[in-house]
Formats: C-alpha cells, structure tokens, sequence
C-alpha cells in the first residue's frame, strides 16, 4: 500500500507540473548596428620619401704600409692622436739602404770619370787622325817610285788605321759608358726612393686609429702597419634599390636623421649598375661631422616619386582579400566593398587607384565588415 501511494503521490506532481508550466514563445530581436569610423578619400600633392639606416663612418680612410721591408726602430705615434700631413708615424732601421744609395752615388761617379776621361782622350786622338791624314796625303804626293818612300806611306797608313780604329773604340766606350751613367743614375733613384721609404708619414692631416707595429718588429711590403682616418667628414653608405636610385643624382642634397637632429649631406657616389649578388645600388652621401660621430645609425631620407592629385586613403581602411585588396566605401548607412589598386605606402597613407575623391569609407576595422551590411556612422 506504501508503494502505491507513493505512485499516485507522484504522478499527481507530476500532472500538476504540466499544467502550470509557462507557455513558451519566439522572441524574435532585433539585430544590432556596426558602429564604424568614417573618412573621406583624400586627394593631395604627395612625394613619399624612403627611410634607410647607415652607419656612419669615416670620409676618409688608410691603411698604410711600407713599400721596403725591414725592421721598425722609431714609433712616432700612438692610437688617437692627430697627424699632420707629411708627418712622421713609423720608421725602420735605414743603415742597409743608406749604404745601397752611397754605393750608388760611388759608381756614379766612376762611371762620369770613365767618360771625361774617354772624352778627353777621343778629342787628341781625332787631333792626332787629323795629322795622320795629312801625313799620309803628303806621302802619297811624294809618289811610290822610291821603295823608302813606299814604305814610309805603308807605315804612316798603319797608323792612320790604328787611330781610326781607336777613335771609334772611344766613341763606342763614350756611347756605352753614357747608357750604364742613366743606369746608375736610375739605380741611384731607386736607392734614394726606398731610404725615403724607410720612413711611413700620413697622407693626409687626420687621426691615428690602430697602429699595427712595435719597436723591433720586422715588417714587410703590403703588411698594414697604420691605420688613420678623417673625421671631419662622415660618409653614409648605403645599399637601395632601383626605384629610388633612379630618383637620385650626383651632388643632390639628401636629409639625414640621427638622434642628434636632422643634418643635411649631399650625393657624391652612385653605383648606376646593381650588384649582382643583392640587385641594389650602393650610394654614399657626405655630410659635416658636427658632433656626429663613426659608427653611429643615421637615417637618410631618400626622395621618391612626386605624385600629384594622388587619391590617399589610411593604411587600416584597406581590406586584403586572397591578392586583391579593397576599401568599404559608406552609401546611405550601408557599406559596400570597392577594388582598388594599391600604388605606394607613405607612412600611416596608402596611395591608390581606383576610388573617387571625396568618398566616404569605413576609415579602420574593415575586416569585421560584409558587403552591403547597415552601419551607423560614427
């Protein structure tokens, strides 16, 4: 009976339930409006330029070396100072070449002796062919009946030869001797250009920036033993591409930005060939030190292409679909998607085409937004 009445408890719970339920409907809302930000498209006079960072460094730098080999006995100068043109950095034992030049200047002048000496003797031996000649010619007019006589003019033609001969040996002796004298004068150079070379001075006045040898070093041709630089000028080199290397010409002024303010420089180098390994041009502009210093990022602000009219819309207006791109342009409350052709970015603006001036679009957030959807404007 327990369990009976268990069961008629419930099901009378349950019944009760049903018919007290609430009745249930569709409440159908209304859907809610995008709220977008508006902008018209811009039509401006516009040159986009092209930002590149560089490192300073200096306009001008050697390396320089000795053209003799040798061992350094004198150093003059030490990292950071400042040098004069012609000034003395380094130097290496000249003992060996002061010896060359003297021994050069020694055979010179033996060689300039030989020649006055074959001078002197060439002018009495053509003196003495002379007086032969006359000799011979006065023979010969006393005629040849006389055997004396024949043998008199034999001899005195003897001579004559023997002179003749002798008068060209000196020519020849004066000829060679005044070769082997441009020789010797020529080694004589030589000697006195590597004693010179014997000492390293700067090329130009500048600073010292590393020096390579110590006393007692030995060093050889080619093997860098100074390095100065030039700080009074700062070069910024610079790889571009063809673009803005087309828009650029030696001599033109180009706007460089550091953190210690804007400078100006000017073009003095631009590769019209591009490198073969990275397809762009290297530039160098040239600009005043001015507290400026080597290493140091600059930004050069390179000229672009000068648009003019050009339609300008902001960078988030544009909506990239697969490869084409588009902007929402605003009609009556609803926004439509618009094609257009991307031209040139310029900081926060996007050149296009494709769009009329004046328009209205959706100025950020696009991808939130379909095609022909109701919007509020704010």
């Amino acid at each position: 009976m327990r369990i009976l009445l268990i069961v008629l408890i419930s099901a009378v719970l349950v019944i009760g339930l049903f018919w007290t339920k609430p009745e249930t409907y569709a409440d159908l809302q209304s859907s809610s409006l995008s709220i977008v930000e508006v902008e018209t498209v811009k039509q401006i006079d516009i040159q986009p330029t092209i930002k590149v960072t560089g490192k300073l460094e200096p306009a001008r730098k050697a390396r320089l070396h000795f053209q003799v080999s040798g061992q350094i006995n004198k150093r003059f100068v030490e990292a950071g100072q400042k040098v004069e043109v012609n000034m003395k950095i380094l130097s290496i034992d000249a003992g060996d070449f002061l010896d060359v030049v003297e021994e050069s200047k020694a055979l010179l002048e033996i060689k300039r002796n030989s020649i006055d000496r074959d001078l002197r003797l060439l002018e009495l031996i053509k003196k003495e062919r002379k007086l032969q000649e006359d000799e011979v010619k006065r023979l010969e007019q006393l005629g040849q009946n006389s055997l004396a006589s024949k043998s008199n003019y034999d001899q005195a033609l003897q001579i004559l030869y023997r002179q003749q001969a002798e008068e060209t040996r000196l020519n020849h002796s004066i000829s060679l001797g005044r070769s082997e004298l441009q020789v010797e004068n020529s080694r004589l150079n030589i000697a006195q250009r590597n004693l010179e070379r014997t000492k390293l001075v700067s090329p130009f006045t500048g600073t010292i920036n590393a020096v390579y040898a110590e006393i007692g070093d030995y060093v050889s041709p080619g093997q860098a033993a100074v390095e100065i630089i030039q700080l009074n000028e700062l070069d910024l080199n610079l790889e571009i591409n063809g673009a803005a290397a087309s828009k650029l010409q030696l001599g033109q002024e180009i706007a460089i930005t550091t953190k210690n303010g804007s400078k100006t420089g000017r073009v003095i180098a631009l590769a019209l060939d591009p490198s073969q390994e990275t397809n762009t041009h290297t530039l160098k502009i040239r600009l005043a030190s001015d507290g400026l210093f080597s290493g140091q990022l600059a930004i050069a602000n390179i000229p672009g292409q000068y648009y003019e009219k050009a339609s300008v819309v902001p960078i988030s207006s544009i909506l990239y679909e697969d490869e084409d791109t588009y902007i929402f342009e605003v009609i009556e409350n609803k926004v439509f998607k618009k094609k257009i052709k991307l031209v040139e970015r310029y900081n926060d603006l996007q050149i296009i085409e494709g769009s009329t001036p004046n328009t209205t679009i959706v100025s950020r957030n696009a991808s939130n937004l379909t095609d022909g959807q109701s919007t509020i404007s704010n």
